[in-house]
C-alpha cells in the first residue's frame, strides 16, 4: 500500500507574528473541547477517502500546538491510531513555541502518544526576534528546547535568517548554539514576504511593499545561508533537503511523505490534504476554511469544511514530482525529465549546478541555491 501522513492543524497562537500567512487565530479563550470534537468529526468525514493507504506519520502543527490541552491532543492521537491502524512508534510531532510549554507540558503530550516535537525557536539574537515579533527571549528557547529533549529523543527546532537585523554572523552563531543543544534535526528558512509566494499579505510583506523595511540584500541572505549550513554541518547535522537537516536516522517522515508527493490527510483550520489516485496519473487536493467560525459551522452541520479545491493532472503531477525530488539530496530520476529537455542535464553539470549520480540527477549546494531556476529550466 502506498503511504500517506495525517496532519492536524491548531490554529490558535497567542499572538499573530507579523511574517507569518498560516491560518491562525488570537482568541483569548480558546475553544479546547469543542475544537477537538470537530477535528474528530472532520476525520470520521475524509477518512473514508483515504482508505487502502498506509499511514505512516502524524503531525500537530499551527498555530501554537503546545497551547492545546495534552488531554486533547491524546484524544486525536487514540482516535487516529484507532481509525487507521497508525503503527506503533510511528513518527507524531507536535509544534511548540517556546514561551508556551515546559517541563510538565513536554511530558504530558508524551504520555498523549506525541515522540517527537518540534520547537520554533527562529532565532537567538533578541534584536531579531523584537523585529519578527516573538514574544520569547534565547534563553526560553533553550529551555524549551532542553525540557522537550527529557521527554523524547526527537526533539527539532525552526530557524529563521534573513530577516531585519540578521547578519552573516548571527546566523552562523545560531546555527552553532542550536547544533550544540540536544537537536535531531532544524528546519532553516530564508524569511519569505513575497507576495505570490504568501497565503495572504503579512504585517511585514505590507511593510516590505511600501519600502518600510529595509532587510539584507539576496547576496546577503546567500551568504547567511551559506554560514548558516556550515555550522550546522560541523555540528553533527546533514543536510537531507534545500532547508532541512539532520543528524542520522533523524530525517523528518512526514515531510518527506509531501517532498515525495505521497498522499496526505490534512484536518482541521486552513489546512491542506491531497489523495493521489492509484497509478499516480491524478490527485485531488483541497484546502479547509481558514477561520475557525467557517471551519466550526461546516462541520458542526454535518458537511466537509472545504474551501478549496484543485484536480491535478498528469503533466502537472510530473512537474511537481520533479520539482519536489531535486529539493532532497537524492535528486530526480533521470528518467523523470522529459527528453525534450535532457540537453540541459549536460549543461547544468558543466556549471557545476548538478551531478550525475547513477540513473539520478542531484543538484549541488550552488544548484539549491538557484533551485526554483534549476527546475524551471528542466520542466517542459
Amino acid at each position: 500500500m502506498r503511504p500517506f501522513g495525517l496532519y492536524v492543524h491548531f490554529p490558535y497562537c497567542t499572538v499573530h507574528c507579523p511574517y507569518c500567512d498560516f491560518a491562525v487565530a488570537t482568541e483569548r479563550a480558546i475553544p479546547q473541547e469543542r475544537y477537538t470534537r470537530a477535528v474528530l468529526a472532520e476525520l470520521a468525514l475524509r477518512a473514508p477517502g483515504f482508505e487502502g493507504l498506509a499511514p505512516r506519520s502524524l503531525y500537530l502543527g499551527g498555530g501554537t500546538p503546545s497551547l492545546w490541552d495534552p488531554e486533547r491532543v491524546a484524544e486525536v492521537v487514540a482516535a487516529v491510531r484507532a481509525r487507521f491502524a497508525l503503527p506503533v512508534g510511528a513518527e507524531v510531532t507536535l509544534e511548540a513555541n517556546p514561551e508556551a510549554a515546559d517541563r510538565g507540558r513536554f511530558a504530558a503530550y508524551a504520555q498523549a502518544g506525541v515522540n517527537r516535537f518540534s520547537v520554533g525557536v527562529q532565532s537567538l539574537d533578541p534584536g531579531v526576534l523584537a523585529k519578527l515579533g516573538r514574544r520569547h527571549r534565547p534563553e526560553d528557547a533553550e529551555r524549551a528546547v532542553r525540557a522537550a529533549a527529557e521527554a523524547v529523543e526527537d526533539v527539532a527546532v525552526d530557524l529563521i535568517y534573513g530577516a531585519r537585523r540578521s547578519t552573516v554572523a548571527i546566523a552562523r552563531a545560531d546555527a552553532a548554539r542550536v547544533a550544540a543543544w540536544p537537536v535531531t534535526h532544524v528546519s532553516a528558512y530564508a524569511l519569505t514576504l513575497d507576495r505570490e509566494a504568501l497565503a495572504e499579505e503579512t504585517p511585514l510583506a505590507r511593510l516590505r511593499r511600501q519600502g518600510r523595511l529595509p532587510l539584507p540584500s539576496d547576496d546577503e541572505v546567500v551568504a547567511q545561508a551559506r554560514a548558516l549550513r556550515g555550522a550546522l554541518r560541523r555540528g553533527g547535522l546533514a543536510r537531507y533537503e534545500i532547508s532541512n537537516f539532520a543528524r542520522p536516522g533523524f530525517e523528518s517522515v512526514h515531510n518527506r511523505l509531501y517532498w515525495e508527493s505521497e498522499s496526505y490527510l490534512g484536518l482541521g483550520v486552513g489546512a491542506y490534504g491531497a489523495r493521489h489516485a492509484e497509478g499516480g496519473e491524478h490527485a485531488a487536493r483541497y484546502g479547509n476554511a481558514r477561520t475557525p467560525a467557517a471551519y466550526l459551522a461546516a462541520v458542526e452541520a454535518g458537511r466537509l469544511p472545504t474551501a478549496e479545491e484543485d484536480l491535478l493532472g498528469p503533466r502537472e503531477l510530473a512537474e511537481e514530482r520533479l520539482m519536489l525530488a531535486l529539493r532532497l539530496r537524492e535528486g530526480a530520476p533521470l528518467a523523470a525529465i522529459a527528453p525534450s529537455r535532457r540537453g540541459e542535464i549536460e549543461a547544468l553539470v558543466r556549471a557545476r549546478l548538478a551531478v550525475v549520480r547513477g540513473e539520478r540527477l542531484v543538484l549541488t549546494s550552488r544548484g539549491l541555491d538557484l533551485h526554483s531556476a534549476v527546475a524551471e529550466r528542466l520542466m517542459p
